[in-house]
Protein backbone atom coordinates (compact mmCIF):
# COMPACT_ATOMS: atom_id res chain seq x y z
CA UNK A 1 0.00 0.00 0.00
CA UNK A 2 1.58 3.53 -0.86
CA UNK A 3 1.75 5.75 1.79
CA UNK A 4 -0.17 8.76 1.47
CA UNK A 5 2.90 11.33 1.23
CA UNK A 6 3.30 12.21 -2.91
CA UNK A 7 6.12 13.00 -3.73
CA UNK A 8 5.78 15.87 -6.80
CA UNK A 9 9.25 15.63 -8.95
CA UNK A 10 11.10 19.05 -8.91
CA UNK A 11 12.64 20.45 -11.61
CA UNK A 12 16.02 22.48 -11.52
CA UNK A 13 16.31 26.38 -11.29
CA UNK A 14 11.91 26.65 -11.49
CA UNK A 15 9.60 27.81 -8.99
CA UNK A 16 6.85 25.48 -10.35
CA UNK A 17 5.81 22.58 -12.30
CA UNK A 18 3.66 21.82 -14.73
CA UNK A 19 1.57 18.82 -15.47
CA UNK A 20 0.11 17.13 -18.64
CA UNK A 21 -1.42 14.00 -18.10
CA UNK A 22 -3.32 11.78 -19.88
CA UNK A 23 -4.35 8.03 -18.45
CA UNK A 24 -7.08 5.52 -18.36
CA UNK A 25 -7.95 6.98 -14.34
CA UNK A 26 -6.84 9.39 -12.16
CA UNK A 27 -4.26 8.78 -9.32
CA UNK A 28 -6.88 6.82 -7.21
CA UNK A 29 -5.42 7.44 -3.48
CA UNK A 30 -5.85 9.71 -1.01
CA UNK A 31 -2.70 11.50 -1.03
CA UNK A 32 -1.38 15.07 0.10
CA UNK A 33 1.39 16.78 -0.93
CA UNK A 34 3.07 20.43 0.20
CA UNK A 35 3.30 21.83 -3.14
CA UNK A 36 -0.39 23.85 -4.02
CA UNK A 37 -1.88 21.89 -7.15
CA UNK A 38 -4.20 23.98 -9.56
CA UNK A 39 -5.63 21.37 -11.75
CA UNK A 40 -8.17 22.02 -14.73
CA UNK A 41 -10.08 18.57 -15.86
CA UNK A 42 -10.22 18.18 -19.45
CA UNK A 43 -11.71 14.64 -19.79
CA UNK A 44 -12.89 12.43 -16.89
CA UNK A 45 -15.73 12.20 -14.13
CA UNK A 46 -15.36 10.44 -10.19
CA UNK A 47 -15.80 10.61 -6.82
CA UNK A 48 -13.71 14.32 -5.70
CA UNK A 49 -12.81 14.07 -1.85
CA UNK A 50 -10.61 17.63 -0.60
CA UNK A 51 -10.36 17.56 3.27
CA UNK A 52 -13.72 16.64 4.88
CA UNK A 53 -15.80 17.29 1.66
CA UNK A 54 -17.43 14.72 -0.78
CA UNK A 55 -18.85 15.49 -4.29
CA UNK A 56 -17.92 15.19 -7.79
CA UNK A 57 -15.97 16.13 -10.38
CA UNK A 58 -16.19 16.21 -14.00
CA UNK A 59 -14.75 18.20 -17.17
CA UNK A 60 -14.42 22.11 -16.51
CA UNK A 61 -13.57 21.67 -12.96
CA UNK A 62 -10.44 23.94 -11.98
CA UNK A 63 -9.14 23.13 -8.07
CA UNK A 64 -6.82 24.30 -6.45
CA UNK A 65 -5.70 22.41 -3.62
CA UNK A 66 -3.32 23.71 -0.67
CA UNK A 67 -0.21 22.26 0.53
CA UNK A 68 -0.63 19.02 2.94
CA UNK A 69 -4.39 19.33 2.14
CA UNK A 70 -5.39 15.64 1.60
CA UNK A 71 -7.42 14.67 -1.90
CA UNK A 72 -7.95 12.22 -4.40
CA UNK A 73 -9.85 12.35 -7.70
CA UNK A 74 -11.47 8.89 -7.94
CA UNK A 75 -12.30 7.97 -11.66
CA UNK A 76 -16.02 5.99 -12.26
CA UNK A 77 -15.47 2.20 -11.67
CA UNK A 78 -15.99 2.52 -15.82
CA UNK A 79 -12.50 3.70 -16.43
CA UNK A 80 -10.82 0.80 -14.86
CA UNK A 81 -12.72 -1.61 -16.75
CA UNK A 82 -10.40 -3.48 -19.09
CA UNK A 83 -12.57 -2.89 -22.10
CA UNK A 84 -12.17 0.95 -21.87
CA UNK A 85 -11.67 3.68 -23.91
CA UNK A 86 -12.52 6.51 -21.83
CA UNK A 87 -9.51 8.57 -20.59
CA UNK A 88 -8.77 10.58 -17.76
CA UNK A 89 -7.27 14.09 -19.38
CA UNK A 90 -6.16 17.29 -17.29
CA UNK A 91 -3.66 20.13 -16.85
CA UNK A 92 -1.60 21.21 -13.53
CA UNK A 93 0.49 23.38 -12.29
CA UNK A 94 2.52 22.21 -8.41
CA UNK A 95 4.52 25.17 -7.09
CA UNK A 96 5.69 25.56 -3.24
CA UNK A 97 3.85 28.79 -1.69
CA UNK A 98 7.08 30.10 0.26
CA UNK A 99 8.59 30.12 -3.38
CA UNK A 100 6.60 32.97 -4.66
CA UNK A 101 5.75 34.35 -1.36
CA UNK A 102 9.53 35.06 -1.22
CA UNK A 103 9.37 36.16 -4.70
CA UNK A 104 6.49 38.03 -6.53
CA UNK A 105 4.32 37.60 -3.76
CA UNK A 106 6.06 39.44 -2.01
CA UNK A 107 5.01 43.06 -3.71
CA UNK A 108 2.07 45.02 -2.36
CA UNK A 109 0.61 44.31 -5.50
CA UNK A 110 -0.10 40.91 -5.26
CA UNK A 111 -1.48 41.23 -1.91
CA UNK A 112 -4.51 39.45 -2.98
CA UNK A 113 -3.13 36.55 -4.39
CA UNK A 114 -2.00 35.71 -1.16
CA UNK A 115 -5.00 35.43 0.74
CA UNK A 116 -5.81 33.13 -2.40
CA UNK A 117 -2.90 30.88 -1.03
CA UNK A 118 -4.48 31.03 2.36
CA UNK A 119 -7.71 29.74 1.25
CA UNK A 120 -6.55 27.05 -1.05
CA UNK A 121 -5.49 25.15 2.48
CA UNK A 122 -9.49 24.44 2.39
CA UNK A 123 -9.12 23.34 -1.06
CA UNK A 124 -11.18 25.97 -3.92
CA UNK A 125 -13.57 25.00 -6.57
CA UNK A 126 -14.22 27.08 -9.73
CA UNK A 127 -16.88 24.96 -12.40
CA UNK A 128 -15.98 26.60 -15.70
CA UNK A 129 -17.64 24.11 -18.15
CA UNK A 130 -18.57 27.05 -19.93
CA UNK A 131 -15.65 29.71 -19.71
CA UNK A 132 -13.44 28.38 -22.28
CA UNK A 133 -11.84 31.75 -22.03
CA UNK A 134 -10.17 31.23 -18.66
CA UNK A 135 -9.95 27.20 -18.98
CA UNK A 136 -8.17 28.41 -22.18
CA UNK A 137 -5.49 30.09 -19.67
CA UNK A 138 -4.52 26.79 -18.44
CA UNK A 139 -4.51 24.41 -21.21
CA UNK A 140 -1.99 26.53 -22.90
CA UNK A 141 0.49 26.36 -20.37
CA UNK A 142 2.73 23.34 -21.52
CA UNK A 143 3.05 25.09 -24.77
CA UNK A 144 4.49 28.15 -23.12
CA UNK A 145 7.95 29.36 -22.66
CA UNK A 146 8.81 29.47 -18.55
CA UNK A 147 8.39 33.31 -18.06
CA UNK A 148 5.15 33.34 -20.58
CA UNK A 149 4.22 30.36 -17.68
CA UNK A 150 4.88 32.27 -14.58
CA UNK A 151 2.53 35.21 -16.52
CA UNK A 152 -0.64 33.44 -16.97
CA UNK A 153 -0.12 31.51 -13.88
CA UNK A 154 -0.09 34.87 -12.27
CA UNK A 155 -3.26 35.89 -14.73
CA UNK A 156 -4.80 32.60 -13.70
CA UNK A 157 -4.35 33.33 -9.72
CA UNK A 158 -5.60 36.77 -10.17
CA UNK A 159 -9.04 35.94 -11.78
CA UNK A 160 -9.77 32.95 -9.21
CA UNK A 161 -9.47 35.98 -6.57
CA UNK A 162 -12.46 38.09 -8.86
CA UNK A 163 -14.59 35.20 -9.24
CA UNK A 164 -16.95 35.12 -6.62
CA UNK A 165 -18.78 31.63 -7.72
CA UNK A 166 -15.29 29.73 -6.40
CA UNK A 167 -16.43 27.29 -3.96
CA UNK A 168 -14.34 26.70 -0.98
CA UNK A 169 -14.83 22.84 -0.45
CA UNK A 170 -13.46 21.56 2.93
CA UNK A 171 -14.33 23.26 6.39
CA UNK A 172 -10.78 22.08 8.05
CA UNK A 173 -7.94 23.08 6.89
CA UNK A 174 -4.89 21.17 6.94
CA UNK A 175 -1.73 22.59 7.72
CA UNK A 176 1.05 19.85 8.84
CA UNK A 177 0.32 16.37 8.22
CA UNK A 178 0.35 13.89 10.99
CA UNK A 179 2.16 10.46 11.68
CA UNK A 180 3.06 7.82 8.36
CA UNK A 181 1.35 5.82 10.00
CA UNK A 182 -1.76 6.84 10.06
CA UNK A 183 -1.57 8.20 6.66
CA UNK A 184 -0.99 4.75 5.24
CA UNK A 185 -4.02 3.94 7.51
CA UNK A 186 -6.18 6.53 6.21
CA UNK A 187 -5.86 5.72 3.00
CA UNK A 188 -6.30 1.98 3.30
CA UNK A 189 -10.11 2.86 5.39
CA UNK A 190 -11.03 5.24 2.39
CA UNK A 191 -10.06 3.05 -0.66
CA UNK A 192 -11.40 0.15 0.69
CA UNK A 193 -14.57 2.50 1.09
CA UNK A 194 -14.33 3.70 -2.53
CA UNK A 195 -14.06 0.07 -3.67
CA UNK A 196 -16.46 -1.52 -1.13
CA UNK A 197 -19.59 1.49 -0.66
CA UNK A 198 -22.19 -0.61 -2.44
CA UNK A 199 -21.86 -4.17 0.04
CA UNK A 200 -22.52 -4.48 3.81
CA UNK A 201 -19.75 -2.82 5.67
CA UNK A 202 -19.72 -3.00 9.41
CA UNK A 203 -17.65 -1.51 11.78
CA UNK A 204 -15.86 -4.55 12.67
CA UNK A 205 -15.07 -4.55 8.82
CA UNK A 206 -13.79 -1.14 8.41
CA UNK A 207 -11.56 -1.32 11.60
CA UNK A 208 -10.08 -5.06 10.75
CA UNK A 209 -8.94 -3.14 7.65
CA UNK A 210 -7.41 -0.07 9.72
CA UNK A 211 -5.85 -3.23 11.66
CA UNK A 212 -7.59 -1.20 14.69
CA UNK A 213 -10.15 -2.51 17.60
CA UNK A 214 -13.92 -1.38 16.90
CA UNK A 215 -13.40 1.41 19.54
CA UNK A 216 -10.11 2.91 19.05
CA UNK A 217 -11.46 2.79 14.91
CA UNK A 218 -13.90 5.14 15.95
CA UNK A 219 -11.30 7.48 17.42
CA UNK A 220 -9.04 7.56 14.84
CA UNK A 221 -11.77 8.13 12.26
CA UNK A 222 -13.26 11.23 13.90
CA UNK A 223 -9.82 12.44 14.90
CA UNK A 224 -8.85 12.44 11.25
CA UNK A 225 -11.73 13.24 8.97
CA UNK A 226 -14.38 14.96 11.53
CA UNK A 227 -17.11 12.14 10.81
CA UNK A 228 -17.70 9.46 11.71
CA UNK A 229 -17.42 6.27 9.50
CA UNK A 230 -21.01 5.66 9.08
CA UNK A 231 -21.82 9.87 7.94
CA UNK A 232 -19.05 9.21 5.57
CA UNK A 233 -20.25 5.92 4.18
CA UNK A 234 -23.31 7.94 3.45
CA UNK A 235 -21.78 10.61 1.76
CA UNK A 236 -20.14 8.10 -0.93
CA UNK A 237 -23.14 6.20 -0.96
CA UNK A 238 -25.48 9.14 -2.16
CA UNK A 239 -22.78 10.64 -4.07
CA UNK A 240 -23.05 7.57 -6.12
CA UNK A 241 -26.89 7.21 -5.82
CA UNK A 242 -27.21 11.03 -7.70
CA UNK A 243 -24.92 9.95 -10.66
CA UNK A 244 -26.74 6.80 -10.76
CA UNK A 245 -30.44 8.42 -10.77
CA UNK A 246 -28.79 10.71 -13.60
CA UNK A 247 -27.83 8.33 -15.65
CA UNK A 248 -29.15 4.87 -15.31
CA UNK A 249 -33.22 3.93 -15.88
CA UNK A 250 -33.60 2.00 -12.70
CA UNK A 251 -35.76 2.81 -9.75
CA UNK A 252 -35.08 5.14 -6.65
CA UNK A 253 -35.54 1.89 -4.67
CA UNK A 254 -33.16 -0.08 -7.49
CA UNK A 255 -30.77 3.01 -7.24
CA UNK A 256 -31.15 2.47 -3.26
CA UNK A 257 -30.00 -1.55 -2.90
CA UNK A 258 -27.00 -0.79 -6.13
CA UNK A 259 -25.70 1.79 -3.77
CA UNK A 260 -25.61 -0.35 -0.84
CA UNK A 261 -28.77 0.49 0.89
CA UNK A 262 -30.88 -2.49 2.69
CA UNK A 263 -33.61 0.31 3.75
CA UNK A 264 -35.39 2.12 1.21
CA UNK A 265 -37.05 4.46 4.15
CA UNK A 266 -32.99 5.10 5.33
CA UNK A 267 -32.21 6.20 1.16
CA UNK A 268 -34.74 8.60 1.10
CA UNK A 269 -33.84 10.10 4.81
CA UNK A 270 -29.59 9.39 4.46
CA UNK A 271 -30.29 11.34 0.60
CA UNK A 272 -32.40 13.81 1.80
CA UNK A 273 -29.81 15.12 4.94
CA UNK A 274 -27.34 15.40 2.64
CA UNK A 275 -28.47 16.85 -0.29
CA UNK A 276 -31.24 18.92 0.95
CA UNK A 277 -33.71 16.97 -1.34
CA UNK A 278 -36.10 13.98 -2.23
CA UNK A 279 -34.75 11.42 -4.49
CA UNK A 280 -37.72 12.12 -6.59
CA UNK A 281 -37.05 15.81 -6.19
CA UNK A 282 -34.12 15.78 -7.26
CA UNK A 283 -34.56 13.77 -10.58
CA UNK A 284 -37.49 16.45 -11.32
CA UNK A 285 -34.79 19.18 -11.02
CA UNK A 286 -32.21 17.39 -12.47
CA UNK A 287 -35.09 16.67 -15.54
CA UNK A 288 -35.79 20.08 -15.78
Amino acid sequence: MKPLLFKVPTIDDRSFRIEQDTMPHFYGHLHFHPEIQLTLILEGEGTLIVGDKIDRFAPGDVLMLGPNLPHVLRSDPDYFQPESTRQSVSVSVLFRPEQLEMGVLSLPETGHLRQLLTESQHGVRLRCQTNPAFTGKLEQLPSQRPFEQLLTLLHILDELTTRTDREVLSVTAYVQPQRPDDHRRLERVFSYILDQYHTQITLDDIANVASLTPGAFCRFFRQHTRKTFSTLLNEVRIEHACRHLRESKQSISQTAYVCGFTNLSNFNRQFKTITGLSPSEYLRRYNS
